[in-house]
C-alpha cells in the first residue's frame, strides 16, 4: 500500500523497534510536506477521510 500524500510504501514490515521510530518519523516529515506543497498549488489531496490534525 501506498501512502496518498508522500507515495511512501507502508506495506514493507519494519524489523525492529529503531527501524519502526526512524520509518515513522520520515513518512510524517514527507506526509507533512507534501501536504504543504499540495496546500500551496492550491490541491486538496483528501479523499473525504480523515487523516487526523497536523
Amino acid at each position: 500500500m501506498m501512502c496518498q500524500y508522500c507515495h511512501l510504501d507502508v506495506n514493507d514490515p519494519c524489523h525492529n523497534t529503531q527501524e519502526m521510530r526512524q520509518r515513522a518519523m520520515s513518512h510524517v516529515e514527507r506526509c507533512e510536506k507534501a501536504l504543504k506543497d499540495d496546500m500551496s498549488d492550491g490541491i486538496n489531496p483528501s479523499d473525504g477521510q480523515s487523516a487526523g490534525s497536523i
